[in-house]
């Protein structure tokens, strides 16, 4: 049997990391970024030795898909909670609504994630995918309904995903928040009912 990857043991291990390392390893990474953060840092940051982090994770590099993971699942738990599930504008607002409650995950999410290897990305694929599954319910629904009318619902998503990206930045522009929700779902729907 050939031996597992240290991010596949990373990945399978998530949970024998304590959440003190992951939040402080996120804050350290959005703080001054993954490539400048060092274990020494962080373990400084949580109060033990550097060393005694190997305890809790193998690495850096597996560390930063740890602590990348953690965020896509504390997302996904956060959605789950949700009520009116099945609506297009419930989701956006809850995903731009997450956009300015936890600043720190969309800097994670959008600028260290870069940082992970190949293997590691595969990993992270299959986090984001959790995350996309409701919106893709949200679709196949609306489709179903007549609502929607889309050739191909995993570029509808993609699209989606790229309005809500946008918003971040427009929301830096100074767009008010009610402004901005309205602006994201007249496009969606128009990506969603377009020919």
């Amino acid at each position: 049997m050939p031996a597992r990857s240290c991010t596949a043991q990373a990945a399978d291990a998530r949970g024998g990391c304590p959440p003190s390392i992951l939040e402080a390893a996120a804050e350290l990474m959005a703080e001054i970024g993954f490539g400048a953060m060092s274990m020494r840092q962080l373990a400084s940051r949580v109060g033990m030795l550097p060393g005694s982090l190997y305890h809790h994770v193998t690495g850096k590099q597996d560390l930063l898909l740890l602590v990348l993971m953690d965020v896509l699942d504390r997302r996904l738990a956060a959605w789950r909670v949700r009520r009116n599930k099945r609506e297009l504008r419930t989701y956006l607002e809850y995903v731009l609504a997450r956009q300015c409650s936890h600043p720190l995950e969309e800097v994670l999410l959008r600028h260290e994630a870069r940082h992970l290897l190949d293997d590691q990305r595969r990993w992270l694929e299959q986090r984001l995918e959790r995350l996309k599954a409701p919106l893709l319910a949200i679709i196949e629904q609306g489709q179903r309904s007549g609502r929607f009318r889309v050739m191909d619902r995993r570029t509808a998503v993609a699209g989606i995903l790229a309005v809500v990206n946008a918003a971040a930045d427009l929301r830096s522009s100074g767009l008010d928040e009610a402004s901005l929700q309205a602006w994201a779902l007249r496009v969606c729907l128009r990506i969603l009912t377009s020919p």
